[in-house]
């Protein structure tokens, strides 16, 4: 098991075979200590079904199924994404997932069935450096306050009642559990204000937070191959899902495992 450094965030894991290491005690317990000191794993030319898929996931944590979209019949907790192209792509955008419950999964899983030869990267970037980034008073200002996260944007794109959004409160600087390290923890796809700030100086004081959290040094950008399995952590990262495959197929399955209420 080599681990080799990405950059800025994450890290790429040769020399196993996930289906065989499932039994091995140690080399699940270095994966998770990876998956700590990382916040990205990347590990290429693996072989999962959903079986196997699902296992990996229960490395990490208990595997969810997501609050809006179902998942596969025999695997609920498995989201399938396919290419429905490039006006139904949803995810080109910075976010950390599932940020409008109240206990937001700790990790997500993707791993990668078919990939076109051209586009679909995936970029993360590192939110503890975002908020190292930030300036001391800014810092001082929001260091006790708190955004509300709402997954109406969701309920509009499957055409659901918005009526029925969820609203739920979050640190804008969220506390990692294992670290005690603060990550930047406000995201565009679900953030709609930060508490107790009137809307034209929470309009701007998120715009100065979303520029930090996607600067390009906190960058690490995905090539996908077939077989690639990533795995992140949404307490400490944001990802953005770029499309440029036309109507090519790419289809892809999706895990988040279950976390803890942000403090």
């Amino acid at each position: 098991m080599n681990i080799t450094k990405l950059g800025p965030v994450g890290a790429q894991i040769d020399g196993i075979n996930l289906r065989s290491a499932l039994e091995d005690q140690a080399i699940l317990s270095n994966i998770r200590k990876a998956f700590v000191d990382n916040s990205v794993l990347v590990f290429r030319n693996q072989n999962l079904d959903p079986a196997h898929l699902l296992s990996v996931a229960g490395i990490i944590g208990e595997p969810l199924k997501h609050p809006i979209f179902p998942g596969l019949q025999d695997y609920p907790e498995i989201i399938q994404i396919e290419n429905l192209g490039e006006i139904y792509h949803t995810n080109a955008h910075w976010h950390s997932d599932v940020t409008f419950e109240e206990q937001p999964p700790d990790a997500t899983f993707l791993y990668s069935l078919e990939i076109p030869d051209e586009g679909g990267d995936t970029l993360f970037s590192n939110q503890f450096l975002a908020y190292e980034s930030l300036p001391e008073e800014l810092k001082t200002e929001l260091s006790n306050m708190k955004a509300s996260h709402s997954n109406a944007s969701i309920l509009n794109l499957v055409g659901a009642d918005i009526s029925n959004a969820k609203r739920v409160f979050h640190p804008v600087f969220r506390t990692h559990p294992d670290k005690l390290r603060k990550a930047l923890f406000v995201t565009q796809a679900f953030v709609e204000k930060i508490v107790d700030m009137d809307d034209k100086k929470s309009e701007e004081t998120l715009a100065i937070l979303y520029s930090a959290a996607c600067k390009q040094e906190f960058i690490y950008r995905h090539k996908w191959s077939k077989g690639d399995l990533i795995i992140w952590d949404n307490r400490s990262v944001q990802h953005f899902a770029e499309h440029g495959y036309g109507d090519k197929v790419r289809t892809m399955h999706r895990i988040t495992t279950a976390g803890s209420k942000p403090f």
